[in-house]
C-alpha cells in the first residue's frame, strides 16, 4: 500500500477506536445508573411485608434490571473485542505507513 492509502486507513482506523471507546464509557455509565436504580428498588422493597403484591413488583423490577445488565455486559465485551482488533490492525497500519515513508525517502 502506498503511503496515503495507508495514512488514510489509519485516520480510518483511529476514528472508529475512539467509537468503540465513546460506546463502551457510555454502557459504563449506564451499567452504573442501572446498578443505582437496582438497589434503590431493592431497598424499598425491604421495608414491606414479603407477601405484599408490591414486593413481587419490585423483584419483577429487579429482574429486568439484571437481564438488561447481562445485555450491557455482552455488548461491552464485544466492543472491547472489537476495540483490541482495531488496535492490532492501528499497529500494522502504523507499520504500513513507517515502511512507505522509508521507502519514499530513501536515496
Amino acid at each position: 500500500m502506498g503511503l496515503i492509502t495507508s495514512s488514510y486507513r489509519m485516520m480510518y482506523l483511529t476514528a472508529y477506536k475512539y467509537s468503540l471507546e465513546s460506546k463502551i464509557q457510555w454502557i459504563a455509565a449506564a451499567k452504573m445508573e442501572l446498578v443505582a436504580s437496582s438497589d434503590e428498588v431493592m431497598a424499598l422493597g425491604n421495608d414491606l411485608d414479603p407477601e405484599n403484591p408490591v414486593v413481587k413488583q419490585f423483584e419483577a423490577r429487579k429482574d429486568r434490571l439484571h437481564a438488561l445488565e447481562k445485555r450491557l455486559d455482552m455488548q461491552m465485551t464485544e466492543y472491547q473485542n472489537r476495540l483490541q482488533m482495531v488496535e492490532a490492525e492501528l499497529g500494522s497500519a502504523k507499520g504500513a505507513v513507517n515502511n512507505a515513508i522509508k521507502e519514499s525517502f530513501s536515496y
